[in-house]
């Protein structure tokens, strides 16, 4: 779907930066002879806003010589209709101008606002509050300087309006659900769009990119009596007056899907009375992501690339579904492997639990036992946002009750099954057939590219990290800085930004990230994605030491046996977690050593710290691959304060293979690490540790 991005705003001065600091004051009062703001934001249904504690705005003044400087909300303000902006700005003599607006886009360079509105919107409810997210609010006030500390008074206005339109039946109420309404108007007639919206005269026009038809994909709306509402955004209350076709696509669990279409005009009002359209049966056109590129597998990860496209896969299916059998004898040194089976699942709802970008993914319904939603962007060459998203399965209607499973979406274009590389492994490994030439992907499990920090100024070939044994992907560093120990941005179903990582007493199935000191029971193994577990004692963040779950309890090399991927495998059909030999081969000894004294297939040992590019090495022995691997640091299981939850990005890589280790009566999870110094193939490590994942083609 396109965003609605702003690329606004005001007066760069000679000598005044566009990227001025923002002023996060939390006091209740501004400062003395200080500018401040009170503001108010119409929503697009024209009630008032209640505004976040995270809400910001963009301010220009000319008198001031202030040019898009970003204003965070007072403390004491949040959660009002009316919040509180303070600056350091003193005041001048003379009238002042301001223009205000949010949301805040650090691009905006000039009064001039540059715009796109969008030819697909994913409603996330019944009500028009989601067209907040695609729409502008601004506020334009001349005043001379106030009384000292009080704040400038700004009403703030909505620049795009709502289009209600109402669906009304009596012949498809019982069990019928809408799923996409699309209007089409006459080809002079403009609904989406490239457009131009100046601050100061408050005129606009569409400018390139013009489109008549739009869609509205809804997140499967029953309907009753009482009818179903979409709605869609016009420029300055400008909506159309002229007959459109619309087509309306509604679904029943037995009956399949209809599409009906008719013709009305399209008005800020559109009343549709549905039962006289034309009805044709539509099939089933969700891409099964189950049975893509010839394979006929299940996984807790599903790799999606078409924008604008509608996918499934299946709901009832816990990971691959295969049964792990207990492992006979396998009890000395504490060790346990007590085999692992499914279950079929029984969900009675599907909601996206975090996403790392707004509207990445939309359209989440469970029917029929599959989990469907529709990736962003348009179908037919659209523009696609990547990213990573997990969707969650509920034991209640409306995701309510328990959590009974997720799945993480990988959204990415990149053909990864064509970018795989084959490592060569130790010489002291090779004569075992399994686990010899090992294919790996090129980048780490929800990565969004190979580059690193100094080439792509972002820290998404990191990927997302992973405690050893679970399913579940835990978010990694923003791109704030090469060594960022903040985690990016995610956000919930209704696309409203979650909060960093906090502890928690206990564990909880809402949408929050939270680290917890305690650990969880084999039978909750599922129920808490979102939770970080804590792994006082053995460091093991489940209560049973299980070393099966992810199908190679031990390796002992001589039996040649990699084990096979379970239903607790983060890695995507076709894929399991690396073997524990995978990358042994990069050194002359099995296990490595320093980089200074290895010079068998480390190209930048003594660089990549400064240059912030990763490790880089040949990973065939033939020296014509290079394999890219970033230093995606690690998501600490302990509390202390000075690397809570982030340390070593940047400076440290960490990667998780399929085994654990002993070593005098202990276990720990075998992985790969390497620093500014040290490339270790091999070594053990606590398995309450987040690290990276490189997933390993299937044999």
């Amino acid at each position: 779907m396109n965003k609605f991005h702003l690329l606004v705003a005001a007066f760069c001065l000679s000598g005044v930066s566009c990227n001025q600091e923002s002023y996060k004051q939390d006091f209740s009062t501004p400062g003395t002879n200080r500018i401040s703001f009170s503001c108010t934001a119409e929503k697009s249904d024209g009630s008032l806003s209640v505004w976040d504690s995270d809400s910001q705005i963009g301010l220009f003044c000319e008198q001031t010589g202030t040019s898009n400087q970003k204003l965070t909300i007072a403390a004491a303000a949040a959660g009002s209709e009316t919040a509180l902006f303070y600056t350091d700005l003193e005041w001048r003599s003379g009238r002042h101008r301001f223009a205000l607006y949010t949301p805040y886009n650090e691009s905006n360079t000039s009064t001039i606002i540059r715009g796109t509105l969008p030819t697909t919107y994913a409603q996330t409810g019944s009500s028009a509050d989601y067209l907040d997210r695609y729409n502008l609010t601004y506020g334009v006030v001349e005043t001379e300087p106030t009384a000292v500390n009080t704040p400038v008074t700004v009403a703030m206005k909505s620049m795009l309006t709502p289009v209600e339109i109402h669906i009304q039946s009596a012949k498809y109420t019982s069990g019928w659900t809408v799923e996409q309404v699309t209007v089409e108007a006459p080809a002079n007639q403009v609904l989406a769009g490239e457009y131009t919206f100046d601050l100061a005269t408050e005129a606009h026009e569409f400018t390139g990119e013009k489109a008549s038809k739009v869609t509205i994909n809804l997140p499967s709306l029953p309907m009753s009596e009482e009818g179903v509402d979409a709605y869609l955004l016009t420029t300055a209350g400008e909506a159309a007056s002229t007959p459109c076709t619309f087509e309306i696509t509604i679904a029943h669990e037995e009956e399949g899907n209809l599409l009906l279409r008719g013709t009305h005009t399209l008005g800020a009002a559109t009343e549709l009375s549905v039962d006289s359209f034309e009805s044709t049966v539509i099939g089933d056109e969700a891409i099964d992501l189950s049975k893509l590129n010839g394979r006929n597998e299940t996984a807790n990860c599903y790799i999606a690339s078409q924008p604008g496209v509608t996918y499934k896969f299946p709901a009832t299916v816990m990971g691959n579904g295969y049964t792990t059998p207990a492992v006979p004898g396998y009890t000395t040194n504490d060790g346990m492997a007590p085999g692992i089976t499914p279950t079929r699942l029984d969900p009675k709802s599907a909601q996206v639990l975090w996403q790392t970008a707004p509207d990445l993914v939309s359209n989440i319904k469970l029917r029929n036992g599959y989990v469907y939603f529709t990736l962003n962007g348009e179908a037919g060459g659209g523009t696609l946002t990547a990213g990573n998203a997990v969707i969650a399965v509920y034991s209640g209607a409306g995701a309510t009750g328990e959590i009974l499973w997720s799945w993480h979406i990988w959204v990415t274009d990149a053909d990864l099954d064509a970018r795989l590389q084959t490592w060569t492994v130790h010489a002291d490994a090779a004569q075992y057939t399994s686990y010899r030439d090992p294919q790996l992907m090129d980048r780490n499990l929800g990565a969004l590219t190979t580059a690193e920090f100094s080439e792509s100024g972002t820290n998404e070939s990191h990927g997302l990290h992973y405690q050893w044994g679970r399913k579940d992907p835990f978010i990694g560093a923003d791109n704030s800085g090469s060594q960022s120990r903040v985690a990016a941005p995610t956000y919930d179903s209704q696309n409203k930004e979650l909060g960093a990582m906090t502890s928690a007493s206990s564990f909880s199935s809402a949408a929050a990230w939270t680290h917890v000191a305690q650990k969880l029971s084999r039978s909750d193994i599922a129920k808490y994605p979102m939770a970080f577990v804590a792994g006082a004692d053995n460091h093991f963040w489940m209560e049973e030491t299980a070393h099966d779950l992810w199908g190679l309890p031990i390796s002992g090399i001589e039996t040649n046996d990699l084990g096979h991927k379970t239903i607790y495998d983060p890695c995507p059909p076709g894929y399991r977690v690396m073997n524990p030999y995978a990358m042994s081969g990069v050194t002359s000894a099995m296990a490595g050593g320093a980089l200074k004294n290895l010079t068998h297939r480390v190209l930048n040992a003594s660089t990549y710290r400064d240059d912030q590019t990763g490790l880089q090495v040949y990973c065939d022995e033939a020296r014509t691959t290079i394999a890219r691997l970033p230093a995606g640091g690690l998501v600490y299981y302990e509390k202390a304060d000075n690397f809570f939850p982030f340390d070593r990005t940047g400076t440290y890589g960490y990667y998780w293979t399929t085994t654990m280790m002993s070593s005098g009566n202990s276990f720990q999870a075998c992985r790969m690490h390497f620093d500014w110094n040290n490339f270790v193939s091999i070594e053990k490590a606590y398995a309450s540790y987040g690290h990276n994942v490189r997933c390993e083609k299937i044999k």
